[in-house]
């Protein structure tokens, strides 16, 4: 099992920003219309629309209001516990559980992927703040090579 740490800053509605610093430096943005993930090490981002990339990246839940997100997914009560199935086949996520406490407050949240490969995130320090929206802006850093697959 790999152990990993960094910070989950989340505006809603559709700003949401990862940043982790190990076991490897990467960041995932979205700025309410891109969804960015950004690798120092390879030295490449990959911008795709949100509404594309909701199938494959569930983070993108934890902001969404939009009906035609979460529609994609069936969803069932385990106590304190959502569990989101994709209803497409061609999805590379198998399971994502999010886990909220008796006071709404999400503790965190994990992915299963069609390989097996498991992901969990456990959520400390939360705090309520009220986040900049320039938080989650991104600009791609210079050289370092932009797959947009929103052109696609």
């Amino acid at each position: 099992m790999q152990q990993g740490n960094g910070k989950l800053q989340i505006k809603r509605p559709n700003l949401f920003r990862m940043d982790t610093k190990s076991p490897q430096e990467t960041q995932i943005i979205a700025d309410g219309q891109t969804l960015w993930f950004y690798d120092p090490f390879v030295e490449q981002v990959t911008a795709n629309w949100v509404k594309d990339a909701v199938n494959n990246t569930p983070f993108v839940l934890l902001t969404s209001n939009d009906k035609s997100h979460w529609a994609q997914y069936s969803v069932e009560q385990k106590s304190d516990t959502f569990v989101l199935t994709p209803k497409a086949k061609n999805s590379n996520i198998k399971q994502f559980d999010i886990r909220i406490d008796e006071s709404g407050v999400l503790k965190g949240f994990s992915t299963i992927e069609k390989d097996g490969q498991s992901n969990q995130y456990v959520l400390r320090n939360i705090s309520n703040q009220n986040l900049d929206s320039a938080l989650f802006k991104f600009s791609v850093p210079k050289g370092v090579e932009l797959d947009d697959q929103r052109k696609k």
